[in-house]
């Protein structure tokens, strides 16, 4: 019996500064040390798959997966990141149904919500609909799986990561109390400018996409790799925020309340404390953790940054250190794989969320 985890294989530029990409590639590489083998794949353009057909589709599968044997387990990072639904359920369908494999999804994002804030019924939309089609769900965090049963309807058992890792072993610096914040992102944007009503400092990575002059206090240090990142972020706190006024993905400020933040990783792999709205997946354990500061609105900002004493800052430094080496080395990646194995292989159930009673069928 042997254990599997995708692995797509991208071009150098997305992988090293698409956070979705990243993910996938630093989960594999991190599984791959407990034992398990890589199941790589291309990214194939989703128009291309659609053009091809059902049947040429069904024979890339074959020379991709037939590595696989009966009785395998297939941890499959979802989403596939290829933009055709119809290729990923038949992905998952084969796995399953022709290779007899146990199927498990380790579940990044959701696409769906990315793009549609609204609440309503998600049961029907395909992102949501294929984690129905798997053995397990390894979700970001509770607050997601919550979301998940309610509005997605999905029935399958699922498993917490937690929170998600950033794979580093470069050096970080030693991080001492400035009125200033990190903000890591694809692009500054007018919502984010708009909506940061604060005259703390805020230090950027990633590109100027405002169109205009950015204001004072925005320092704009440009686009970088990710691994280049954690050694760049000094003094300070990490932002982690997602715009209401975001135009290309209108939902992405209400799904970042359930979400596990690249952005949270990379904060935490430097060893830098993390300001949070306090409706996120993790304000509590940012809370109960001395990890940073939990605010309700960006309007807050200043006055939280403002109260922090320079021994209040150092105790944050030493809180997050055990948490620094975690997401650092693949901790929760590695642990996810694990309990995967536990559920499928052995049927413990002591940290796998069956069903919720609530959700009608």
């Amino acid at each position: 019996m042997t254990h599997w985890i995708t692995q797509v294989n991208d071009d150098e530029f997305s992988a090293t500064h698409a956070s979705g990409i990243i993910a996938n590639q630093y989960t594999a590489k991190s599984v791959e040390t407990v034992g398990f083998r890589i199941l790589h794949y291309p990214r194939f353009k989703g128009s291309e798959l659609k053009e091809i057909g059902q049947v040429e589709r069904r024979e890339r599968l074959e020379a991709l997966l037939n590595v696989v044997q009966p009785g395998d387990m297939v941890i499959v990072q979802y989403p596939l990141w290829i933009n055709n639904f119809n290729f990923e359920l038949e992905f998952v369908s084969y796995l399953r149904d022709v290779r007899k494999a146990k199927v498990v999804a380790l579940v990044w994002d959701v696409i769906s919500w990315v793009s549609d804030g609204r609440k309503r019924d998600y049961s029907n939309d395909g992102s949501l609909k294929i984690l129905n089609e798997f053995n397990l769900v390894i979700a970001p965090n509770p607050k997601m799986i919550g979301r998940l049963r309610v509005e997605g309807k999905v029935r399958t058992p699922m498993l917490s990561m937690d929170l998600s890792d950033f794979v580093y072993e470069g050096p970080t610096r030693k991080h001492h109390l400035e009125k200033q914040i990190y903000y890591v992102a694809a692009g500054i944007d007018k919502a984010f400018v708009n909506e940061y009503e604060a005259t703390t400092p805020i230090n950027f990575i990633g590109q100027n996409s405002f169109g205009a002059d950015l204001p004072d206090y925005i320092n704009l240090l440009g686009q970088m790799e990710s691994s280049e990142i954690p050694f760049n972020l000094g003094n300070g706190f990490g932002l982690l925020y997602y715009p209401i006024g975001d135009q290309r993905y209108k939902g992405k400020h209400y799904y970042g309340q359930f979400n596990n933040p690249m952005k949270l990783s990379l904060y935490l792999a430097s060893g830098l404390p993390v300001i949070t709205l306090a409706n996120t997946a993790h304000a509590k354990w940012i809370k109960e953790q001395g990890g940073g500061l939990v605010i309700e609105e960006l309007s807050e900002l200043d006055a939280a940054v403002n109260k922090v004493t320079p021994a209040q800052y150092d105790q944050m430094i030493e809180n997050l250190e055990p948490w620094k080496k975690a997401v650092s080395t693949g901790f929760f990646s590695k642990q996810a794989a694990l309990e995967a194995i536990n559920f499928i292989e052995l049927g413990y159930t002591e940290r796998i969320n069956l069903f919720l009673e609530e959700v009608d069928d």
